[in-house]
């Protein structure tokens, strides 16, 4: 037993500094700095009466020049006031458009898919950039971006940063962010990109309407992940993960433990399709988190204990250059507690597909 620990841990170092490798690749790519072309921004929002108004106000101060951005939000078959509120708040600003899903939908272009689906047919940007109604994004989110697409590029991925000052459950949440979202970037570095996230996705148009849209892609709770994979899958395309302050937008974190469960249980379902890389560390973030919970009572102290600090140090290999690049502040104090939380969640969550296979979001049955 003490033996099989022992390796598990030296190769969940060794995967992190491999990962740390794909970091300074990420943190090093070229970026066009004359970038100038036709942007369109999605936002397809349902029933988000309660917090879209945030998110159009940050998109009317975004720098770019307006003769070359558009903004699609989409009605996702809302039931409460998200599209009034769409329509009020952009009353009179040409660079918006509103518009409803379409109504007829398939097994593959259904929920958000379809929501953003209608949105790029009538797009007339030549990059696609997408974040959600939840999320804040900064005046140079649009500029910054843009400008790492060069040469191959036809998908960028961005990070996203929870509003961590709402609590300290916020706070835990922002580092278990911060700490997937380097894996991703740091994977695309080294060129086995795991994930992304939707609220912060942009991508050519021409690439999408290469590989068939959604419409050619079988259905997945997290339809941005499948896209990804599917860009990734064809080796002419690349995708991107840059570490930039500038790139990165803000959300709002999940409110209860109900709301993170099913949040969680979609992203697990969704990337269940993961690579071989991805498999492996999840394997050994299994075995890990494990031992940090129950190995004080299996091992000998001085052998917990050095396993537990081995842990520790490769995973703020990563995190600590991302944190720090990402301006975020003070939180890294809550590691030890972030990893106690990141253990139980990890460890429960594949069980949770014992007590049900469905997935509640957005008021949908998945």
């Amino acid at each position: 037993m003490d033996i099989f620990v022992i390796v598990s841990s030296i190769i969940y170092l060794a995967l992190h500094i491999l990962f740390f490798l794909g970091f300074l690749r990420s943190n090093s790519l070229k970026i066009n700095a004359n970038a100038n072309c036709k942007v369109t921004v999605i936002v397809a929002a349902r029933n988000e009466e309660k917090i879209i108004s945030n998110c159009i106000s940050s998109l009317k101060k975004l720098n770019y020049d307006k003769k070359l951005l558009e903004i699609i939000l989409v009605n996702d078959k809302s039931t409460d006031n998200t599209k009034s509120i769409m329509l009020n708040k952009t009353k009179g600003n040409g660079a918006f458009k509103v518009i409803d899903s379409d109504n007829t939908e398939t097994n593959n272009l259904k929920g958000k898919a379809n929501a953003i689906d209608s949105a790029i047919k009538i797009a007339t940007g030549d990059i696609i950039l997408m974040t959600d109604a939840d999320c804040i994004v900064s005046p140079d989110w649009v500029s910054e971006t843009v400008k790492f697409y060069s040469d191959n590029v036809q998908m960028v991925c961005g990070f996203t940063k929870i509003n961590y000052k709402n609590s300290f459950f916020a706070k835990l949440q922002a580092l278990d962010w911060i700490y997937l979202q380097s894996l991703a970037s740091c994977s695309s570095g080294i060129g086995k990109i795991l994930s992304c996230i939707g609220n912060n996705i942009s991508f050519t148009k021409s690439v999408y309407n290469n590989i068939g849209g959604y419409k050619n892609i079988d259905f997945s709770v997290t339809e941005d992940l499948a896209l990804m994979r599917r860009i990734n899958s064809d080796k002419h395309y690349k995708v991107i993960y840059p570490v930039n302050a500038e790139c990165a937008v803000i959300t709002e974190e999940c409110k209860t433990i109900k709301e993170l469960y099913n949040q969680k249980k979609r992203w697990f379902k969704g990337g269940l399709g993961i690579n071989f890389l991805g498999w492996i560390l999840g394997l050994e973030l299994y075995i890990v988190n494990l031992n940090l919970l129950i190995g004080i009572f299996l091992f000998d102290l001085n052998l917990f204990f050095a396993l537990i600090l081995i842990k520790f140090a490769s995973e703020l290999l990563i995190i600590l250059p991302v944190y720090f690049k990402l301006k975020f502040k003070n939180i890294i104090l809550l590691f030890p507690i972030f990893q106690v939380y990141f253990a139980i969640y990890g460890l429960l969550l594949p069980f949770t597909f014992l007590l049900s296979p469905k997935i509640n979001w957005k008021e949908r049955k998945l």
